[in-house]
This record gives C-alpha cells, structure tokens and sequence, in this order.
C-alpha cells in the first residue's frame, strides 16, 4: 500500500506577488519531490481561513 502526504496551499491573488517568487515557491516543493495534482480557480473574490484575499489554491503530493 502506498502512502501519501498532500500539501495544499492558498497563494493570495497573484497579483500581490511577483510572478517570479510564486513560479519560484511552487518549483522548490517540485523539488522535494512534491507533484502538482490540482490547481483550482477559487475565483476573483474568495478569501481562505485567514480571512486574506486568494485566488488559487495548489494541491501537491508526496509518495512517503
């Protein structure tokens, strides 16, 4: 049986980064070996549990 750990990370509108330190942050769980699975639009007014302003939510896994 396989195990998995998933990380799953809500990156506030893109607009409120560089493109390059999110490309940047994203690459480096590429590479500890974490695969991107999902990348889900949560749409332009949605805000995540810290109540912060995010568009994107990015869904990573990891063969343990």
């Amino acid at each position: 049986m396989s195990k998995f750990k998933y990380k799953v990370i809500d990156y506030v509108n893109i607009e409120h980064h560089s493109n390059l330190d999110v490309e940047n942050f994203l690459n480096n769980l590429g590479l500890d070996c974490y695969e991107l699975v999902e990348v889900l639009d949560m749409g332009e007014n949605n805000t995540n549990k810290e109540g912060k302003s995010s568009r994107y939510r990015y869904v990573f896994k990891k063969k343990l």
